[in-house]
């Protein structure tokens, strides 16, 4: 991953990888067959990371609303903690720009973190804690804001974890307006 980081995808070579994991390149091609594979393998991890991370928050007790700040939280720090995991997410965008295969895997784990999110935000409307809104949109919405975090936290955008927690889901949960204001709320 951190050749991946360091170098690109295209500017990093099989001997690169072996030097860095202090094995020999023939040791790095007895367990993947080309570095398309090694890519992809990293891919998959880090899809599961987040996927367990959905689905733990999915599974909890808490409600709705509750699950889904949790979610964020979790995230939030595990972006602002893990350096490698947030900037290989940003190579691995780079590469679905460029390649489209691996656009298709990154579209649909993508689709599978909405998929489950979107579940999440129906059972809130269901139970009356989540207004009557469009759960895959506001699924997206949600999903884009963290892009765009796990892409300030990748550019190195100095950011105070606890208030982007604690004010960021404010906004999120209760909005931006104030309640009543305007004869609406």
């Amino acid at each position: 991953m951190d050749c991946f980081i360091r170098n690109g995808y295209a500017h990093t070579r099989v001997d690169d990888i072996a030097r860095e994991a202090g094995l020999s390149k023939g040791g790095i091609y007895f367990h993947f067959a080309s570095k398309r594979d090694i890519f992809d393998a990293l891919q998959e991890i880090e899809v599961q990371r987040t996927m367990a991370a959905v689905m733990e928050a999915h599974q909890s007790e808490a409600s709705a609303v509750t699950k889904i700040e949790n979610l964020a939280y979790r995230l939030v720090v595990e972006f602002g903690s893990n350096e490698a995991h947030r900037k290989f997410l940003i190579v691995l965008a780079e590469m679905g720009i460029r390649n489209p295969d691996i656009r298709e895997r990154v579209v649909a784990s993508h689709e599978a973190y909405l998929q489950a999110i979107s579940a999440q935000i129906r059972v809130g409307i269901e139970a009356g804690e989540i207004r009557d809104i469009d759960p895959d949109v506001a699924a997206l919405v949600l999903k884009l804001l963290m892009d765009g975090v796990e892409q300030a936290f990748a550019l190195g955008y100095n950011i105070d974890v606890q208030k982007l927690i604690t004010q960021g889901l404010d906004v999120i949960v209760n909005g931006l307006s104030v309640r009543g204001a305007g004869g609406e709320g």
